[in-house]
Parts: C-alpha cells; sequence; structure tokens
C-alpha cells in the first residue's frame, strides 16, 4: 500500500537544499575552527615549531589574558625592578621559555609565528621580506592606527611609503631639533628648575617620553602648544586602551558594530578625534595663508 507523499516536490527539492546548505555550512565552520587550526599546529610540530596549542574557538587568548592579569597583580621583584619583560610580555616571556625563540600561538583561529631570534628576523624583514606580508589587524585596532604602512598592501603601501620617506630623511629630521630643544628646556623649567629650590626632585620620566614626542609632533605640524593639543592625545589614549584590549581577545565578525557600552564609547572617541584633528588641520591651514602675504 502506497502512502501518499505529504510535500510537493518543490517543497521537498527546498527542504534538501536547506538542509545541504546547513551541512556546508557547518562543515566550513568546524574546518575554520578545528579542523584547519589542527593541521597547521601538526605541520609547524612536524618542522619543530610547537606552542601552548589551540583550543577549539578560543585558541590561547584564555590563557594569555591569565598569564597578563597574573603578571600585572604581582609587584615587580625588588632584585630585578627594571625586568619589565615579565611584566609587560607575560605571556611571551612564559612560552619563550617552554618552547624557544620560536614558537605559535593562537589569536582565536587565527595563528601568530612568534620569532625572537635576530637572524631570523632580519631573514623576514630584509633578506624575503616580499614574501612575508603584513597580518590584518582587528579592526577596532585598524580604526585606532587608521590606513598607514603598517596594514596597506601592494601599490597602495609602495605609494605611501614613497610619499612618506622624504620626511624621514635626516636633513628634514634636523629641523625637528629645535621644537625639540625648546620642549625639553621648558619641561625642565616646569618640573625640574622651578622645584629644585627644596632639593632633590622626582621625575616620571614615562610621563616624559610621552609628552616629549607629543609635543614636538604638535608644534610642528600645527603649530600650537601642548596644552592645546593634549585632549587629542587623551583621547587617543583611552582609545588606544580599547584597542590594546582588543588585540587580546578573540576576534567575532560583526561584534564591533553592536551598540555596546565600549562600541559607543569607541564611537564617540573616533568622532571626536576626527573632529578635533580636522579643526586642527583647517586653524593651521588658515593660519599658514593668512600669514603668506606678509611674510
Amino acid at each position: 500500500m502506497w502512502w501518499p507523499w505529504p510535500w510537493s516536490w518543490q517543497g521537498t527539492a527546498l527542504t534538501a537544499a536547506a538542509w545541504l546548505c546547513l551541512h556546508v555550512a557547518v562543515a566550513r565552520l568546524m574546518d575554520a575552527l578545528w579542523w584547519r587550526p589542527r593541521r597547521l599546529e601538526r605541520h609547524f610540530a612536524r618542522h619543530g615549531v610547537r606552542g601552548p596549542g589551540y583550543r577549539f574557538f578560543f585558541g590561547s587568548s584564555i590563557e594569555l589574558i591569565r598569564l597578563m592579569v597574573d603578571a600585572s597583580s604581582r609587584p615587580a621583584p625588588p632584585e630585578a625592578p627594571h625586568d619589565v619583560l615579565p611584566r609587560v610580555l607575560a605571556f611571551y616571556h612564559h612560552w619563550r621559555k617552554l618552547y624557544g625563540p620560536m614558537h605559535m600561538i593562537w589569536f582565536g583561529s587565527t595563528p601568530r609565528l612568534i620569532v625572537s631570534e635576530p637572524e631570523l628576523i632580519r631573514e623576514v624583514l630584509l633578506s624575503r621580506a616580499e614574501h612575508f606580508d603584513r597580518y590584518e589587524a582587528h579592526p577596532l585596532i585598524g580604526q585606532f592606527e587608521g590606513l598607514g604602512l603598517s596594514n596597506l598592501h601592494g601599490d597602495e603601501w609602495a605609494r605611501r611609503r614613497k610619499i612618506l620617506t622624504p620626511a624621514f630623511h635626516v636633513e628634514n629630521l634636523k629641523l625637528l631639533v629645535p621644537f625639540v630643544g625648546e620642549t625639553v628646556q621648558r619641561m625642565l623649567e616646569e618640573r625640574v628648575l622651578s622645584s629644585a629650590a627644596g632639593g632633590e626632585v622626582e621625575v616620571d620620566v614615562a610621563e616624559w617620553y610621552q609628552r616629549l614626542p607629543q609635543e614636538a609632533i604638535t608644534l610642528a605640524t600645527f603649530g600650537r602648544n601642548y596644552d592645546e593639543g593634549s585632549v587629542v592625545f587623551r583621547l587617543q589614549g583611552e582609545h588606544a586602551s580599547y584597542a590594546t584590549e582588543a588585540h587580546s581577545k578573540v576576534f567575532m565578525p560583526g561584534y564591533r558594530f553592536l551598540p555596546t557600552r565600549k562600541n559607543r564609547r569607541v564611537w564617540q572617541l573616533d568622532r571626536e578625534i576626527r573632529r578635533l584633528l580636522g579643526k586642527a588641520a583647517t586653524t593651521g591651514a588658515g593660519a599658514g595663508t593668512t600669514g603668506a602675504p606678509g611674510a
């Protein structure tokens, strides 16, 4: 006895097509999140390159964050207060001892090959630079850095490099010396000489290392003092903290478009930085145009 088929052939075909698409999507997802990372891991292991191992979806991110949090929660050892590597790059310091100067770590399903031997670094950067491309940065990091030599490729990279190269010629860099000299003199007067009457003066060198290039760049570029440009640097510092945080997390496509609290703050920072830089550039161009006839 034959039972009538409840669906038409069109419905059956659509159902079969939907199931096929679902199976293909699941297969591709599993390949990206499990099979391909495992293949890469075995490939590098055969050549003697090992690492902390891939964990499904998260890669090495969970252990990386744990090592960084653990290092920052402990004070610097008094016997080696200037040994900053175990605190700044705790994961690299720890894994280098376990797996050697060349090892592989995972940001999600994306591998990163860590190379610290000077000869190998030279080979990558100089001898065989054409075989090594720059990695695709996290979108939040790309938004912070903008489009520059660190993340461009091909002809656009070559064009930008050709434009920027003259600016870093030694003769052009010498033009910054007066700005740097004035900045150092002013910082000495503000922080050291004015307070030296009472004896010793403690100086936060980390702050100086940040302020000196920031003020020199601001003066050389826009002709403004540090106080006027400090707002932009403060906003960029906050933006950089979000970008640094994103660097150690698993990238989820589309997540940066969700209106979360951090994403809304990043959008606000980006708009405000662009507005202030545009205003500074416009003001500087206007001042240059005004001063041109009388020059």
